[in-house]
């Protein structure tokens, strides 16, 4: 009974020390803007200044305010330069870049190592059994010209 047990406990502990734990996302946001900038996630408010990183964001969906103070001599002005709201994947990256004239552009890139959209990409084959190096449709590439 012992043996069958302590089989039981090890077999039980090994499997759980072996199952990949949940993916966890992220949230990154680059300012590359000299202005003051704040981020408001989920009703939280945080300090911009050139790089944030929000580890272990939990799935589902978010939002995400961006805003911009400038100053006028004395006087200040808070405007909204993004407000958005995202769901959030298992293992996802949310990376979000604040240009220097102010504009927001958003990319989201998957940590999932199998995902078949990501895989082998500019390598595709194409209706013509080519591969797809990132051309246009006969072919031909944009760096020689009209065609």
């Amino acid at each position: 009974m012992k043996k069958i047990f302590t089989l039981i406990a090890v077999l039980f502990s090994i499997t759980t020390f072996a199952a990949p734990g949940p993916k966890t996302s992220k949230i990154s946001i680059s300012n590359n803007d000299r202005s003051k900038m704040q981020v408001k996630i989920d009703g939280r408010m945080y300090d911009l200044n050139n790089t944030f990183v929000m580890d272990n964001v939990r799935s589902g969906n978010h939002s995400i305010t961006i805003y911009k103070t400038e100053s006028f001599g004395f006087r200040k002005m808070t405007k909204v330069i993004y407000n958005s709201s995202m769901f959030v994947a298992p293992g996802q990256l949310i990376d979000v870049d604040i240009n220097r004239s102010g504009n927001v552009s958003v990319k989201t890139i998957s940590n999932d190592r199998f995902n078949r959209d990501d895989r082998n990409r500019g390598n595709d084959r194409d209706y013509n059994d080519r591969y797809d190096n990132n051309r246009n449709n006969n072919g031909r590439d944009n760096n020689y010209g009209r065609h």
